[in-house]
């Protein structure tokens, strides 16, 4: 089955439109797309799991009013731990946001989201598209020679039989659609054309019909303002997200956020440095974290930490995946240090 995608200009002429799919991989094909959603997966545990221990640190400390201002009077690996714990829960609503909505366009775990959206109903909706319910009626059977599904040797003669593209562009324009405008192909002779708005900055516009390719008439019509109101949240926020929705404001806010992150690494390095051993005669890690701490946790703290774990890797696959083989990797060394 033939079908392809153009984008419309006022002149009537069609050319393929422009594809965001190389922000998803980060131009490393699949490699890429897998990489950027193992990033996606853990940047919301890593930056929730540090603000847990900064609000830890400030009830011990008796200092609560610190965990959004640096401590002037910190020295040492405190004062870069205090930097970077701040910048940190400065930075944390945009970490989230850049999390979640990385994921709701992943491959694995969007494919869960996806399914949820579907059930409950956030999904975007389209106009209907078949000749035999949007309002057509069977005369249009006689119409399938349009379609290239039907057997025409020549697949473009959809662009020009019937109504044509042209037809179909007009339809749109007395629709009130506007640019950017997208003009898909009829799937099958039985399968009208859609023309709908890709306008992603904001105020969005998606609005879209289908139109007859006969006659040119629009069927159906759904406009952005029937959206539900989830459909809507995840498309601005993806649009936030490529840095699309507001414009040059979006994207200076994206490089503050990217500068935020990459300060706060540097200074977590600084950190791991500053705590390493003194006078080792080779290089060596600083003290790790006591093992088995989580037996000494309540039974009711630790299955419910545990099911939720699991859930968590189940739905976010790269996230388990990787967390399974941390665990993997570290009751191996465990077990060399016992043998040692």
């Amino acid at each position: 089955m033939w079908k392809a995608r153009y984008a419309a200009t006022g002149s009537g002429s069609a050319s393929a439109p422009g594809s965001t799919s190389c922000t998803a991989n980060l131009h490393l094909g699949a490699f890429g797309r897998h990489y950027s959603e193992l990033a996606a997966s853990w940047l919301w545990v890593v930056a929730l799991g540090g603000l847990m221990l900064w609000i830890g640190k400030g009830r011990r400390d008796r200092r609560m009013s610190r965990l959004a201002t640096p401590d002037p009077a910190a020295t040492g690996r405190s004062r870069v731990m205090s930097w970077h714990a701040v910048i940190g829960v400065w930075v944390l609503l945009g970490v989230l946001a850049l999390s979640v909505s990385g994921l709701t366009w992943s491959r694995f775990a969007g494919a869960n989201i996806g399914e949820v959206r579907t059930a409950l109903s956030w999904t975007e909706p389209t106009p209907a598209t078949s000749l035999h319910t949007g309002g057509a009626s069977d005369e249009h059977a006689h119409h399938g020679s349009s379609g290239p599904a039907a057997g025409v040797e020549d697949p473009d003669a959809v662009f020009s039989d019937g109504a044509g593209v042209d037809g179909v562009l007009a339809a749109a324009r007395d629709a009130g659609l506007g640019d950017p405008l997208y003009l898909v192909p009829p799937a099958d002779g039985a399968s009208a054309w859609t023309a709908a708005e890709n306008k992603r900055d904001w105020p969005t516009g998606y609005d879209a019909i289908s139109v007859d390719p006969a006659t040119g008439k629009m069927l159906d019509r759904v406009d952005f303002a029937d959206w539900p109101v989830m459909a809507k949240l995840t498309d601005w926020v993806i649009g936030a997200h490529m840095g699309i929705l507001f414009g040059i404001a979006n994207q200076l806010a994206l490089a503050a956020l990217a500068i935020g992150l990459i300060v706060m690494t540097l200074l977590g390095y600084r950190m791991w440095w500053l705590r390493r051993p003194r006078g080792a005669s080779r290089l060596r890690f600083g003290r790790p974290v006591p093992r088995g701490a989580w037996r000494r946790l309540p039974v009711p703290v630790l299955v419910g930490g545990i099911a939720v774990t699991a859930l968590v890797g189940w739905f976010v696959p790269l996230l388990g995946i990787s967390l399974i083989a941390f665990l993997m990797v570290d009751v191996a060394l465990g077990a060399v240090r016992r043998r040692s």
